[in-house]
């Protein structure tokens, strides 16, 4: 070959992106029975089956998880469409059930309306072994109604129905809360607090690093549960 022949492009070895992967045989076949158990169990309970978009408008997100937190500031996948406008591959699916019942009046059918979904999310996070960036979730909503406890114990009786047609071993049931609503109340001042102070200058530390004295002895909003529950 002369000296001023091109050179062969050399073949570029494409693989999945970091942080996905590939489902194949016969690993896919135990998705599928998954999934299709998931539409027999939630179709009893009364719960019909929802599909949404896989991107919506960056602001639906911002605005139902919170512009703060880590997944609406460091981990959604966001982009520029055409039009200028932002938008971003769903990290959860529950803004965009959400937006669709309002969108086609559902809220004028009888109530409560009962929906599942399932499907991949999105979020670019630091991959690790069982987390990626694009995961598959099934999830259930009920919106509309009364907030009675018993819608609740609706859906922890489903979930709790679906592990068991899976036979999967070793499922232990723990039930949390979000506190009472005087609770919900402190923890939602405090937020403000923090959101007021965020931006001023750090206090002042000694020459070991500690916090003054009165400062350090307040305490950290994660440590307030409801404990009357």
């Amino acid at each position: 070959m002369s000296e001023g022949a091109p050179k062969k492009e050399e073949r570029r070895k494409f693989q999945a992106i970091k942080g996905t992967r590939d489902l194949l045989p016969p690993e896919t076949a135990l998705w599928n029975r998954v999934e299709q158990t998931a539409h027999e169990v939630f179709a009893t309970f009364g719960f019909g089956e929802i599909r949404v978009p896989i991107f919506e408008p960056t602001e639906l997100f911002a605005r139902s998880i919170g512009q703060d937190t880590d997944v609406v500031s460091k981990e959604m996948y966001s982009f520029e469409d055409r039009d200028e406008t932002s938008v971003s591959l769903r990290p959860e699916a529950t803004a965009s059930v959400c937006r669709a019942y309002i969108e086609h009046g559902m809220q004028q059918l009888p109530q409560a309306v009962k929906l599942y979904y399932m499907g991949p999310m999105f979020r670019r996070e630091r991959p690790q072994k069982g987390r990626y960036r694009q995961f598959y979730q099934i999830g259930a909503e009920v919106l509309g109604g009364s907030d009675a406890p018993a819608i609740d114990a609706e859906v922890i009786e489903m979930v709790m129905t679906f592990f068991d047609r899976l036979e999967l071993q070793g499922v232990q049931l723990d039930i949390n809360s979000i506190g009472c609503r005087e609770c919900r109340h402190r923890r939602s001042s405090l937020r403000r607090v923090r959101r007021a102070l965020r931006g001023r200058k750090a206090p002042a530390r000694n020459a070991r690093g500690d916090l003054p004295r009165e400062l350090a002895a307040r305490p950290r909003a994660g440590l307030l549960h409801a404990n009357d529950l």
